[in-house]
Parts: C-alpha cells; structure tokens; sequence
C-alpha cells in the first residue's frame, strides 16, 4: 500500500470513530480509528450475525499508534437486528486500546 493510500485509510478510520457507526472506542486524549462489522453466520444466513471491530489507538504526543485490536463477538446478548460492531464489539476494543494506551504511557 502507498503512504498516501495508507494515510488516507486512516484518516476515513478516525472519521468512523468521531462521526459514524464506530462512536464508542473514542478515548479522551488519544486519537482512535476504527471500522465496524457484522458478519453472516450459519447455512443461509440463520444464525446470529458476528459483530466485529477493528481499531487502533495511539497517545495524542505519539508518533505512531500503541495498540491494534480486532474484536468478534459471536454470541451478542441481543436481538438479531441489534447486532452491530459499533454496539456489541467496539466497548471491548476500546477497553483493550486503553490498557494499552496505559502501558505505553508506563514505558512498558
């Protein structure tokens, strides 16, 4: 991938995380991108979809993110059509790109 594809991929990932279906991971005082998912399970489509999330984080000051994360839940505690990366695996991405956040901030 180029830099300027990879630069702009990133730049629509921030956008999902400020403005669109990926709201939740957003960490104060880090700049997050994300992109969210819901995945097709079982013959013909019957079984509860998979919610996915994948995201990254990085310290505002830092150069390059900390921490990257992909996140799939097959058995959301929902209704089928409340499925979503952004409801049911994006708080668990955000959760894991804090602790991560954290160490780095520890130096370790």
């Amino acid at each position: 991938m180029s830099p300027s594809t990879a630069t702009r991929l990133q730049d629509l990932m921030v956008r999902a995380v400020e403005n669109g279906t990926g709201t939740q991971p957003a960490i104060p005082g880090a700049r997050v991108g994300g992109k969210t998912g819901t995945a097709q399970h079982g013959l013909g489509n019957t079984g509860a979809p998979y919610a996915w999330f994948i995201a990254w984080a990085q310290a505002k000051d830092s150069a390059q993110p900390a921490v990257a994360v992909a996140v799939v839940v097959e058995d959301a505690a929902a209704n089928r059509t409340d499925i979503s990366g952004g409801g049911d695996a994006a708080p668990i991405a955000r959760a894991v790109m804090e602790e991560g956040l954290r160490l780095e901030a520890e130096g370790r």
